[in-house]
């Protein structure tokens, strides 16, 4: 949903390495190296941040407690209100560098709400000033919005903070209250949202602080046009404790994280006391998320807009995590996504080498955009191309979805491959994708887009690609019992004393959800099933509307159950025994449909031996059994 949101909101960024006039505060100490990362990125620890108001009429002495009180005991990192004294700015400079602290302070605008972290876990990377409104005397200074992008040293994953205050005394319990100062809030709140939307495109795991002089705890009831919850509230999770931080009654002081794949789960958080400023502390305590780990991901067609759009917008947000200098390689058999193409756009924009290669057609309007924006010479850095039919010389379609990308946040080596096509109407079906950051998968696909750019007929009379662990099935592909990629995968399913992950009765497990299934290819494959049925195996189908009457009768015969759904996989999961395992478990996702057409088609089934990969397709698969 976010991803639909962002439209074309583009991240804009100042270096913050400026050199300064000795006397006047830096913008922030010195970035430190690139990080060089392995391609799955390390879990990362809990990460702490906080919100405080230093009052500005606190004194030096006084400042400086609690300055040195946040900085070494509320987290890795915050933000800081209403530092307007110089001699505070500096002082907290001088904490900073005594305590190894890095800071975003820039010396012109935005100066008095500093963002601060931890150096041991933090380097930046960039960040941003974005002015609001000018001053007017006896009513308000200047405001600003600060925005920085932070690198976790141990894992190269990206944090994004931005830090903020608003007018004072236009709204008193979040009532409009004062109309010659409303009209600034509002408009501050509607620039806050345009800063998290672009900060959430490039950026991993995003958080929002500051103190919006707007009482959260009447706002959320009174939800007053253009106050917090409603112009954030569909965007952002309010993560402060309901309780009061300035007074036992007003909650001006706000942490909020990117509701759907912000990358941050709150853990806890907590108003801390104690201060000599007149506001208290929040304190808030979030899990950091992989957006990114391997695994399935999938799409829920009757749940929220987020969960219908999940797949799509992780695409979008892998696209847009990569970085200047990077590489995006897209096959797909047709986009008109618009979340997915201005992530290509923006990516190559913005630097990223983007390459796009798509199958025979007529182009949709995304298409035409990115044939425009990428133009189709191939020996350029970026560049569009369309095959005249099929990519690699078969007679049928170009049906394979992959996007790689070499670097996304804190992952490196990422493949994503899809079930379906980079379409819109993926939303009303249920796709998924398989996320995955093994470098051997990533330089197999890779070798692979070579061919599929190549726009020729492939001769490699190798249709089976190890890679590590897994291994790939090429299509187009021979027909038969013998040679069938289907049936050749089946035939090693034994079906008694299985010992897998769901076998509790002792049956091995077949799971199939298949959108397209007809022809010959189709009946042997149906009669393979069933004679796995007929020796005791578990074998349960869920069908897609191009699964033919035919082959649903077969199934019925072989007492096989099955359900109907919205499903645009083609996906074949065993648990169970498996060649000489007991306690074997595969999935075989990305390839075409079971139609004797495929067998002539582009396509790449990606076989997946890991545990924890079955057993989310299993579980993928009951939902859609269960609400198809």
């Amino acid at each position: 949903m976010l991803m639909r949101l962002m439209g074309s909101v583009l991240a804009a960024g100042l270096a913050v390495g400026v050199l300064v006039a000795p006397a006047e505060v830096p913008s922030a100490p010195p970035t430190g190296r690139d990080l060089r990362l392995a391609a799955a990125a390390p879990a990362s620890p809990t990460y702490t941040t906080f919100t405080l108001n230093i009052r500005h009429d606190l004194g030096k002495r006084k400042a400086r407690q609690d300055m040195r009180k946040a900085l070494t005991t509320l987290g890795d990192a915050g933000g800081f209100q209403e530092m307007s004294d110089l001699v505070d700015r500096q002082t907290l400079m001088r904490l900073c560098k005594d305590l190894d602290w890095g800071w975003y302070m820039p010396q012109d605008q935005g100066q008095e709400i500093p963002i601060v972290w931890d150096r041991s876990r933090f380097r930046i990377i960039d960040g941003h000033t974005v002015k609001v409104h000018g001053p007017e005397e006896g009513v308000t200074p200047s405001r600003y919005i600060n925005v920085v992008r932070l690198r976790e040293q141990a894992t190269g994953k990206v944090f994004g903070f931005i830090n903020t205050h608003t007018i004072a005394q236009a709204s008193y319990d979040a009532q409009a209250t004062d109309m010659h100062r409303i009209p600034r809030l509002r408009k501050h709140f509607r620039m806050l949202r345009r800063e998290i939307l672009a900060l959430f495109a490039t950026t991993e795991h995003v958080f929002v602080s500051g103190d919006l002089n707007v009482n959260y705890l009447a706002d959320r009831k009174r939800r007053v046009k253009g106050l917090p919850t409603d112009e954030l509230g569909d965007l952002v999770s309010f993560d402060m404790p309901l309780q009061g931080s300035r007074g036992p009654t007003s909650l001006l002081d706000y942490g909020m994280t990117v509701k759907d794949g912000s990358g941050l789960e709150l853990a806890h958080s907590r108003i801390v006391h104690g201060w000599n400023s007149d506001h208290d502390a929040v304190q808030l305590t979030y899990r950091p998320v992989d957006l990114f780990r391997t695994g399935p991901l999938f799409n829920r067609p009757v749940s929220s807009i987020a969960d219908r759009h999940r797949v799509l917008d992780r695409v979008a947000r892998a696209i847009d995590d990569a970085e200047a200098g990077g590489l995006v390689r897209v096959i797909s058999s047709r986009i008109d996504d618009d979340a997915v193409t201005t992530a290509l756009v923006r990516a190559a924009a913005e630097g990223v080498d983007v390459r796009v290669v798509l199958g025979g057609g007529t182009a949709t309007g995304a298409e035409k955009r990115l044939e425009a924006a990428l133009g189709t010479d191939r020996k350029a850095d970026s560049w569009f191309h369309r095959c005249s039919g099929t990519c690699l010389g078969g007679a049928g379609k170009q049906q394979t979805n992959v996007v790689l990308v070499s670097r996304a946040g804190g992952t490196t080596d990422l493949t994503l491959v899809g079930s379906g096509p980079l379409v819109r109407n993926e939303a009303g079906r249920w796709t998924d994708a398989f996320r995955v950051s093994t470098s051997s998968v990533y330089d197999g696909y890779g070798r692979l887009f070579t061919r599929y750019a190549a726009d020729g007929t492939d001769t490699s009379p190798r249709r089976v690609l190890a890679w590590g662990a897994f291994k790939a099935q090429l299509y187009p592909a021979p027909a038969g019992r013998r040679h069938d990629p289907v049936l050749k995968a089946l035939a090693p399913v034994g079906c008694r004393n299985a010992r897998g992950l769901r076998t509790d009765d002792g049956r091995t497990n077949v799971r199939i959800a298949v959108q397209a299934w007809s022809g010959e290819r189709g009946r042997l494959i149906a009669e393979r099933l069933g004679a796995l049925q007929d020796r005791g195996c578990d074998v349960a189908a869920v069908l897609g509307p191009k699964v033919l009457g035919g082959i649903r009768r077969q199934l019925a015969r072989a007492r096989i159950p099955t359900r109907d759904a919205a499903t645009g996989q083609n996906l074949l999961v065993v648990d169970g025994r498996y060649g000489k395992l007991a306690g074997g478990h595969v999935a075989w996702t990305g390839g075409p449909g079971w139609t004797d057409q495929s067998l002539v088609s582009d396509g790449i089934t990606l076989a997946v031996p890991y545990r924890d990969t079955v057993r989310g397709y299993l579980d993928g698969f009951t939902r859609a059994w269960r609400n198809g």
